[in-house]
């Protein structure tokens, strides 16, 4: 209704109609609390077995996705044998005998805060693992799965006492057609690589960038955004 109203004016763009009524779609999702129980379910399904230690750091996951190469992981972070590993996913339960429309009843999680160090050291919990377990569960999401949690700031994010990385509020999620997960991979790994040719075609088959574009100036301009970043970055490793 209101990208249709927007349509009565001349200047109005069609991508600005496309996120306006994307924007009404998802809020009417978010308030329909049977579709959240669904998504809450169904997103346990799909990652509650996340590994919950090995190749978690990002170029790990990466180079797991795309080739099936993973490094080992050491003891440099300093983990003790009293801190307990990160256990994996967790998605409270829902109460479908007490969930209707405009009621949702979900399972009760006390939780930790991820930027609560105190907090976690006391419950002998690795911040870093829990991290790298979040990093590893959205790249299996947005790169592997597909259908992907579209709201995950610090208020719906944080640790049990148990060492799992808890979700929260399942109103706003999204899948990821294969096409676009594949283009994905290949923005990563072109990124990682610094192919900045490699890149803009990337770019132009995900349609981040008009037909018609200069592609060579496209890749000049990304090889200049490198700078002297020609190895790959120790985020990635």
């Amino acid at each position: 209704m209101i990208g249709g109203q927007l349509k009565r004016f001349a200047k109005a763009r069609k991508d600005l109609l496309v996120a306006v009524n994307e924007m009404v779609r998802h809020m009417f999702d978010e308030i329909d609390y049977i579709l959240e129980a669904r998504n809450a379910e169904r997103f346990a399904s799909l990652y509650s077995d996340c590994p919950s230690n090995g190749y978690l750091c990002p170029y790990n996951v990466l180079m797991s996705t795309v080739h099936g190469q993973t490094c080992n992981q050491n003891s440099k972070d300093g983990i003790t044998n009293k801190t307990k590993n990160a256990s994996g996913i967790k998605v409270p339960k829902i109460y479908w005998d007490l969930t209707r429309k405009a009621v949702l009843t979900m399972e009760w999680l006390d939780g930790i805060k991820l930027t609560d160090e105190t907090a976690l050291k006391k419950a002998c919990l690795n911040q870093r693992e829990l991290i790298d377990q979040g990093v590893y569960c959205s790249l299996r999401q947005l790169l592997d799965v597909g259908f992907f949690h579209a709201d995950p700031h610090p208020g719906n994010l944080f640790a049990t006492s148990s060492g799992f990385l808890a979700y929260l509020d399942f109103g706003m999620m999204g899948d990821i057609p294969r096409h676009y997960r594949v283009g994905l991979i290949q923005v990563l790994v072109h990124f990682v690589n610094r192919d900045s040719l490699g890149l803009a075609n990337d770019f132009l088959s995900l349609g981040f960038i008009p037909e018609g574009v200069d592609i060579q100036s496209v890749a000049d301009a990304l090889q200049t955004s490198f700078g002297k970043g020609t190895q790959r970055s120790q985020d990635f490793q």
